[in-house]
């Protein structure tokens, strides 16, 4: 009898050969607890409470815009607001689904449905490629829940959109302030300078410098053009006095003597006694008593006239008008009133003249007065102006960058409202039965293998 030698077998060997005892079938057994395992799962998760989702997009204009407002007699204030996309640093898209998921505004959206942060959830938040579109989902335990949650979310969202727009705003005021007032303290000392310097000098404004000058000049323009016409005048006035063989001074006596009522009478006299001694001298001669009466006559009427002329006109006028009756020509008598009008013209114009040329002077003076003190003016005027501008154009881009809101965070707008589910998004029956089926198949095909391993091992030595 052979005595053959006693293998010792490690302790997981005896297990094994243990559970092989215990079990006979051990790869049916194992297969078969496999299959449980996949319908219990396969049966909880058909059985989970319903789920309903909700969809909503969003999108954001891809164009800025640009406003121009024109202050007179300041300058030109621009606001622009730059494309959402313009700048390649960052995509608001991507800070938007940041914020969508952030912390606060889950919390407020979950206050507005009643429930907490826990039982609100996260959205599921998609980028579409090359657009502006945020495609947003959330889940609720009902079609109408899961509605809620999606408005909640999107008010949510406009809500820290409005608060961050408003601190950005208040925070730019804040800083911008400081460099507005000492813009306001440099713009009313400026005008606290102007003022003080008006009250102290005889110049209120530019207006007045200006107007001076102007006055001036006007001034002169208008003595240029009154010596031109003395001087037409007194060519006019000599033409006539050289013509009528009298002045303007005597023309104007012989107005006078040719309105008197006796000067006219004597006249009329000594031209009847001068008629009658000329007839009578070529009649009778020197000798005749008629002609001696006549000639005593005449001498009566000449001495009566001269000293009537001498009584109204002065002495001698009478030798230019004794006999010049000036109703017999009156076209003579036009051309004495024209010298005499000529005459007081021209002494009329000369004293306008001599006025003028006072005014002149006097205005001159002024001018230079008002030259030294226009030069300070107009250089503490213009130091007015520029801090008045700076301090306008600075208050407007403020009043504009309160306007432009949607610089930093773009307006978002819905593009589809968020949906009303009339499926139930989660479970599906269908992927549960599928998920089932291909756990068995990858299951039973494991074991088969496993059962058929030395055939196959043998097989695949065989053919190395």
């Amino acid at each position: 009898m052979k005595n053959y030698p006693i293998a010792l077998l490690s302790p997981f060997a005896l297990f094994k050969a243990s559970v092989y005892r215990f079990l006979k079938w051990p790869y049916l057994i194992f297969t078969l607890c496999c299959y449980l395992l996949i319908a219990a799962i396969v049966m909880l998760y058909l059985n989970k409470t319903p789920v309903y989702k909700s969809e909503l997009e969003l999108v954001l204009p891809g164009t800025g815009a640009s406003s121009t407002v024109s202050i007179d007699n300041v300058g030109q204030v621009v606001s622009q607001t730059s494309a959402p996309f313009s700048s390649g640093g960052f995509n608001p898209r991507v800070n938007y689904k940041e914020m969508l998921l952030s912390r606060g505004v889950l919390f407020v959206a979950s206050q507005k449905t009643e429930m907490t942060s826990a039982d609100f959830g996260q959205p599921k938040i998609t980028l579409t490629e090359q657009t502006s579109i945020l495609a947003i989902s959330i889940t609720g335990k009902s079609a109408a829940q899961a509605n809620r949650k999606a408005w909640a979310l999107y008010e949510s969202l406009q809500q820290e959109l409005t608060r961050l727009r408003s601190d950005e705003v208040s925070r730019r005021d804040i800083s911008i302030q400081g460099v507005l007032d000492d813009y306001r303290v440099k713009l009313n000392q400026a005008r606290a300078n102007v003022t003080e310097f008006q009250q102290r000098s005889f110049l209120v404004s530019l207006a007045q410098f200006e107007l001076l000058v102007a006055s001036l000049q006007s001034l002169k323009e208008k003595q240029i053009y009154l010596h031109a016409q003395v001087k037409n005048l007194a060519n006019y006035s000599h033409g006539l006095s050289q013509n009528l063989g009298v002045s303007s001074d005597l023309a104007g006596k012989a107005f006078i003597l040719q309105s008197d009522v006796e000067f006219r009478g004597l006249l009329k006299e000594l031209d009847a006694s001068t008629a009658l001694l000329s007839e009578y001298q070529s009649r009778w001669g020197e000798g005749h008593p008629k002609v001696i009466a006549e000639q005593l006559r005449y001498n009566a009427a000449k001495k009566s006239l001269l000293n009537r002329s001498n009584e109204i006109a002065g002495p001698h006028a009478s030798n230019s008008f004794t006999s010049l009756n000036l109703e017999l020509n009156p076209k003579r008598a036009q051309m004495f009133a024209d010298l005499i009008e000529a005459s007081a013209l021209h002494a009329g114009i000369q004293a306008e003249l001599a006025d003028l040329k006072r005014t002149e002077l006097q205005l001159s003076d002024q001018l230079k007065l008002y030259a030294r003190e226009s030069a300070v003016l107009d250089r503490l005027q213009k130091e007015f102006d520029l801090a008045e501008a700076i301090f306008t154009s600075a208050a407007a881009r403020i009043e504009a960058a309160k306007a432009d809101v949607f610089a930093s965070y773009p307006v978002i707008q819905v593009l589809t409202t968020p949906s009303i589910p009339a499926e139930i998004d989660s479970p599906i029956t269908s992927l549960g039965l599928v998920a089932g089926m291909v756990g068995i198949i990858f299951i039973t095909s494991g074991v088969t293998v496993l059962c058929n391993r030395r055939r196959l091992v043998k097989i695949l030595l065989k053919r190395n």
